[in-house]
This record gives C-alpha cells, structure tokens and sequence, in this order.
C-alpha cells in the first residue's frame, strides 16, 4: 500500500470530487482515478460510487478514511523520527513551560542544554502553570518549569526564588533629579494590572485592601503582556525581578518602594514524574542552572 496512494485518497474522500484532487496534486484526473481504482482492488472494495456526476464515499469509504489519516500520520512521525536520528538527535525530551519562564530563562536553557546533550531534542509547549501538572501526569509531556508546584501524583522541585517589585513607566526624569514617587499615591490613582501570575497575587490584594484606601484591578493573565501594558504608561503592576531587570536597566521601567507591604515571592518549579535516565540528567541540570 503506498503512501502516496493513501494520501491521494485521503484528499479524495475530504473532497468528493477527483478533478479537485488532481489539481491539488498537479497530476492528471485519470491518473486519480487509477490509483483509487488500485487501492480499492487491494482491499477488495469500493471506496466510491457515483452519484449522478459526482461521487461520494461509500460506507466502507468512510471507515478506510480514518485508518488512512491514522497510517499516514504514524507514517509520518516515522520519517520524523528516522531524520531526527539521522541527524544526530537519538533521544526527544518533552518540555511544558509557563509563558512567565518561557520568557525569561527559556532561551539560556535551551543554548546552554543543546551544548552539553547535543542528541537530545526538546519539544517545547507553552502552557499556563496550573495546566502542567495535568500534562505530566497524562505523560503528553516529560518534565515541566513551572511557577506552581505539582500535585501530589507529580514530583517537584523548587528551583528559584525571587522578589517582587512594584513597576510603572518611566517618568523621563533621572535619579537624581526626578520626584519622589509615592506608592500609595501611585496605587490609589493608576490602573493595577493584577492575576499575571499564578500564586503571588491573593497575598497582595489582601495586603492592597488594608494599606491602600481605594484602587483599581485590571485581570491581565500574561506577564509579558502586562509588562507591555506597564511600558506603555497604561498602568503599573508587581512583576518579578527576573522579568523587568533588563527595561529596569534601559531605564524603561522605574521600581517603587512599597515599604508599607510585605510582598510575597515568585516562585519556580522543575516537575517530572518519572526518575528516568534522561528525565534525572535534565533535572540535574536545570537544578545546577541559575537566573542570571
């Protein structure tokens, strides 16, 4: 049975119509035909019949269809799999990660893991924090970078620890020069962009509602989009260090002192399930790694 006869087949049962086919494919209708013809004499039954001029798939069309979809996709991860290992990748480890690390420690995790474990390849997802867990669990995935910690038929480990800091725009004034911005001035009057993260943001509202007189919540569930929306003068937010350090640098972002609160940490979790050769060596290296 040829694969290219399958997939031949498959266009023709999505379509019903061999001229659409053989246009797709840039071959000739007869040249369809035959190969349909072909296939059906293999398996020893009409894939189609006509109806007036046009054709429609048979019962037995219908069931091969989604066995064809099945052989062509396994024959696909096949190839897949054969030129990864032709390529030197001999091993495929599955990384879920939160949108908050993906951005911040995911580009040096993956140039400095590729060097020391050249024949593993990462498959990476971008997940929400509190959908991780389930992923491990479900074995769709191998090891997780969490800003949670897993549940209890998941094993965790705490990786990093970091504080928080208030952020607005930068006013255009230096240092020296510029006024005293007052956080509970600030929190009072802007817009707070609350709920980036998955944890840290109950303690801080309790602490908003016994400090701070009245105020303003925005839900924005991204950090990098609430961050955006902090660079724009939009509003002001608590972010994690490891996220504003470099606009805090380009002088983008200005930290204001919140003596008043007791801020909560950002926290960062490596969950896996299984104590597996290439899952353990990932977990010894990402526990050895260290934000910058």
């Amino acid at each position: 049975m040829d694969i290219h006869t399958l997939d031949t087949f498959i266009l023709a049962a999505e379509h019903e119509n061999f001229r659409i086919v053989a246009e797709k494919l840039y071959i000739s209708q007869p040249a369809v035909t035959f190969q349909i013809r072909q296939l059906e004499k293999e398996l020893g039954d009409k894939l189609f019949v006509k109806n007036g001029r046009n054709i429609v798939l048979t019962e037995f069309g219908r069931f091969f269809y989604n066995e064809a979809k099945a052989i062509t996709k396994q024959y696909d991860n096949s190839m897949a799999s054969i030129n990864r290992y032709k390529h030197g990748f001999h091993k495929t480890i599955r990384v879920a990660i939160s949108p908050l690390l993906a951005e911040t420690i995911l580009p040096s995790i993956l140039s400095k893991y590729t060097k020391y474990f050249p024949n593993v390849e990462l498959s990476i997802q971008v997940l929400e924090s509190k959908d991780i867990s389930e992923v491990i669990e479900s074995g769709e995935v191998d090891i997780g970078l969490s800003c949670m910690s897993g549940s209890s038929t998941v094993k965790f480990k705490k990786l990093h620890e970091e504080s928080l800091s208030l952020v607005c725009s930068h006013d255009g004034y230096d240092a020296e020069s510029g006024p005293v911005i007052d956080g509970i001035h600030l929190l009072e009057n802007a817009i707070i962009f609350s709920d980036n993260h998955p944890t840290y943001w109950d303690p801080i509202k309790e602490q908003l509602n016994v400090t701070v007189s009245s105020y303003k919540l925005m839900k924005v569930n991204q950090s990098h989009i609430t961050k955006r929306f902090v660079l724009e003068g939009i509003g002001v937010s608590f972010l994690p260090k490891s996220i504003i350090n470099r606009e805090i640098l380009e002088g983008r972002l200005l930290e204001v002192p919140v003596p008043f609160m007791e801020l909560p940490t950002a926290s960062m979790y490596i969950l896996y399930k299984y104590d597996h050769q290439m899952e353990s060596d990932f977990v010894t290296f990402i526990s050895h790694y260290h934000l910058s």
